[in-house]
C-alpha cells in the first residue's frame, strides 16, 4: 500500500483532472442548452446539482492550494463529494423532476 502522502497527492492530482474536465463539460452543457432551450441556464435540478458539485471541488480545490488543506479532512471531503456527485448524476434523475428527466422510479 502506499504511503498516506502519496494517496492524498494522487487524491489531489486525481480531483483536480476531474474538476477540469467537469468545468469543460458544463461550459458545453451550457453552449448546447442554449442551442438547443434558448439560454444556458434554467435552474432545473440536474443543471443545479452540477453546481453544487463544481461548487464543492472548487472549494476543496481551494482549500487544498490556499490554506492547505491535507489528510484526514481532504478525505472526509472528498468521499461526501464523491456522494454529492453519485447523486447528482443518478440520484437527481430517479427522485427530482425537470428539464433532464426522462422516466421516473
Amino acid at each position: 500500500m502506499p504511503s498516506l502522502e502519496i494517496l492524498d497527492d494522487l487524491m489531489y492530482k486525481s480531483i483536480a483532472v476531474g474538476f477540469a474536465f467537469f468545468t469543460v463539460a458544463t461550459i458545453l452543457g451550457a453552449l448546447w442548452a442554449a442551442e438547443a432551450w434558448g439560454a444556458y441556464w434554467q435552474w432545473d435540478p440536474k443543471e443545479t446539482w452540477a453546481l453544487v458539485v463544481w461548487l464543492n471541488y472548487a472549494a476543496w480545490l481551494h482549500m487544498r492550494l490556499v490554506k492547505g488543506l491535507r489528510g484526514v479532512v481532504a478525505s472526509y471531503w472528498a468521499l461526501v463529494g464523491l456522494l454529492v456527485t453519485g447523486f447528482a448524476f443518478l440520484g437527481v434523475n430517479m427522485f427530482l423532476s425537470g428539464l433532464h428527466s426522462y422516466g421516473e422510479l
